[in-house]
This record gives C-alpha cells, structure tokens and sequence, in this order.
C-alpha cells in the first residue's frame, strides 16, 4: 500500500439516520465536487455494521452502495473499528483492514507511518471483547433472535444516545504513551474524537462532531471543513 498525495482520511463519523454527514461527503467525493486520488475510512463510519446483522444492514444499505460506487474509480482503504466491522463481504472492491492486522505500516517521505482506527493496545479484556463481538457465530445467533428487530432498534437507540463528542482530559500524556507502544515516526489514527495534529502523532477529527476529515498534500496533512 502506497500514500497517494491527495489522499483523503475520514473518521468516525458514526452514521445513523440521524447523523447523516457521511453521505454529504461521500456525494460529494463521487460527484468530484470533492476530488481525491485515495480515500482512508478509518473506522466507526457507521454507528454499527456487520455483515451478519440484517437491520443494521438494510438501513445502512445506500451509503454501503455510495462506497460501493466510488470503489469502482477510486482506491479505497478502510480500516475496520469498534463500530462496524466484517465488512469485507460488503464492500467487494475494497480492501478492507481487519483489527488484528492494525496497524498498517507505511513509508512515505523518509517516514515510516502506521495507520489504525486506534482501539488497538488495549487491556487483554477489551481484546476478549473483541473477539467474541466479531465471532460470526454469536452474531448470527444474536441476528436469528432479533425477532422484529428489538434488539437491533434497542442498541440503535442506545448508540443516539450517546455522547461521542467531548474532549479527553489528559490526552497529551495520553498521546506521550501512545508514541512508545507504537515506536514509529508518525501515527495516524481516529477512534478518539480529539482532532489533533503534532509532528509524530495525529489523532483524526470525527465527521460527525466537528465536520472535518483530513487531506494528505505535498508531503503534508490538514484538517478540512466539509
């Protein structure tokens, strides 16, 4: 995998029919009002997809075609996070990034670079977690019990619900220990909401709380306003 200049990076922008400014800038991409050359999803694009769960498949149905659409002319990248993951039966032409093959390790510009969504690093429980909530077994059973959609509908209004958009506190010291687990030049990652760019740390803004995705440009990377 290559950085393509003029590749484009969007975050967390936890899609529901509520939160609907990931299709803006997805028209917007296919329809070159928003030129790019690559596009990194870099997960939770969704407020929840999985392959295996029919509703959230069904509602989610038009942007997985818009994405669907523009892979047929422009590389796509996505990473899969917390939110939305066995994808790859979904998105054909895409090349979809497990968690458990984040981060990514890139060289561009005599940097070496790792991309993931970011909750990778974590304690051994959230890792069980993980694994279970992935398994296409017990997401099949949880599909097969979601008799008229009741859990579906209940996980849907609990995700609304929640506050995605606030500042962490202590996320320099944070970000001090996020440089020594990976011991690499640059991270990029999403995940975290915080939108921030330092020289060997960039912590990518969410789409959906401050509308800005992030361009990579003659060597260089900027957040941009939707």
């Amino acid at each position: 995998m290559t950085l393509k200049d003029g590749a484009i990076f969007i975050s967390d922008s936890h899609y529901n029919d509520e939160r609907v400014i990931l299709e803006e800038i997805l028209t917007a991409i296919n329809t070159n009002k928003i030129q790019t050359t690559q596009l990194f999803l870099m997960g939770d694009m969704f407020d929840f997809l999985a392959e295996e769960i029919s509703y959230f498949k069904n509602k989610n149905e038009p942007i997985i075609e818009l994405i669907n659409k523009i892979s047929n002319n422009i590389e796509i990248i996505y990473f899969e996070g917390n939110h939305d993951f066995n994808l790859k039966d979904l998105f054909p032409n895409v090349e979809v990034i497990q968690r458990e093959k984040q981060p990514i390790i890139l060289k561009e510009n005599n940097k070496t670079i790792a991309l993931s969504h970011g909750d990778i690093y974590t304690p051994t429980f959230y890792n069980i977690y993980t694994k279970i909530i992935r398994n296409k077994y017990f997401l099949n059973l949880l599909n097969f019990i979601d008799i008229n959609h009741w859990l579906s509908k209940k996980s849907e209004q609990n995700l609304k619900n929640k506050n995605i958009c606030k500042k962490q506190k202590g996320f320099d010291e944070f970000i001090k220990n996020r440089i020594k687990s990976y011991s690499i030049d640059l991270i990029i990652e999403g995940h975290f909401h915080q939108a921030i760019i330092t020289d060997n740390y960039i912590n990518l803004p969410s789409l959906c709380c401050s509308k800005q995705y992030m361009v990579y440009q003659n060597n260089q990377f900027k957040f941009n306003m939707i």
